[in-house]
């Protein structure tokens, strides 16, 4: 190939990012527009992508006692979704990728089948189990809901990274007098750090956004987490766009704040395990 034709495929692909990039962002654009526009403005014709009288007046009335609330649900929610799948689906992840038995074997099988279920072909028998429980409109409910969704991927994407750490170093540390548990904690979960992270970001941005268990499992406003609660500004005779994209821009800093934090670990641990080292 040459010269000529290098600059022509770079400036190409450079086009085409630039317009995926436009394409991609421009949703988010448009809601971060909305949300500064006054109601008069907001399906102004001709539309401006940008407020001529740019207002907080929509943050100040999304900001309200019950969105306050919301906000603390999914919080809750969310934390100990993640407290609780990390660490178990870490300690099934490792010994899926050291030991090698039929019955893991089976067990291995179970988590990738879990895989294709769809999240609305089991909320009936988990409503019907946490309804028996009498869990319902409780944390628990959407925590078990949430374990049950998030599980079985954090296990099949955490043994892709564990995979790739050398047996060798944990036989090592055997020679030199470590137990199994101490060298799995000083030495495999350092360098399943990047694994973890990328794991944690996908569970959170999951259960942060999920809406179909939040809506079956809770009945009253003090148990509705961010997705649900965003239904107060669609009313029977209108919708309050300006309120609703404030509180979705909102709801988004927190996700995009974790995501470019730890974006170099996530994508690390994304590449990682992707494949057999």
């Amino acid at each position: 190939m040459t010269r000529h034709a290098k600059r022509l495929r770079i400036a190409g692909l450079s086009v085409l990012q630039i317009v995926v990039a436009a394409l991609v962002l421009l949703p988010f654009f448009w809601m971060l527009s909305v949300s500064f526009k006054p109601a008069t403005e907001a399906f102004a014709i001709p539309a401006e992508l940008w407020p001529r009288n740019p207002t907080l007046e929509n943050y100040v009335l999304a900001l309200r006692p019950e969105f306050r609330r919301y906000f603390l649900n999914s919080m809750i929610v969310s934390g100990a979704t993640l407290a609780i799948t990390i660490p178990l689906g870490l300690l099934a992840a490792y010994s899926l990728s050291r030991f090698q038995y039929r019955i893991l074997s089976v067990f291995l099988a179970m988590v990738v089948l879990a895989q294709f279920f769809p999240a609305g072909a089991m909320i009936i028998p988990i409503y019907k189990i946490v309804r028996s429980a009498g869990l319902l409109d409780t944390y628990a409910s959407l925590i078990i809901a949430y374990i049950t969704v998030t599980l079985p991927v954090a296990i099949w994407m955490m043994r892709g990274f564990l995979m790739r750490v050398p047996r060798t170093l944990e036989e090592a540390a055997a020679i030199d007098g470590a137990s199994p548990l101490r060298a799995f904690v000083d030495i495999v979960i350092p360098l399943a750090r990047p694994g973890i992270v990328a794991t944690s970001v996908f569970v959170l941005i999951v259960t942060w956004q999920e809406f179909l268990f939040a809506l079956s499992f809770t009945s009253s406003k003090e148990m509705r987490t961010l997705p649900v609660g965003m239904n107060d500004y669609i009313g029977q005779y209108g919708v309050r766009y300006g309120e609703l994209m404030a509180s979705s821009v909102m709801i988004s800093v927190p996700v995009i704040a974790v995501f470019f934090f730890l974006q170099r670990q996530f994508v690390a641990g994304l590449t990682a395990g992707a494949v057999k080292g």
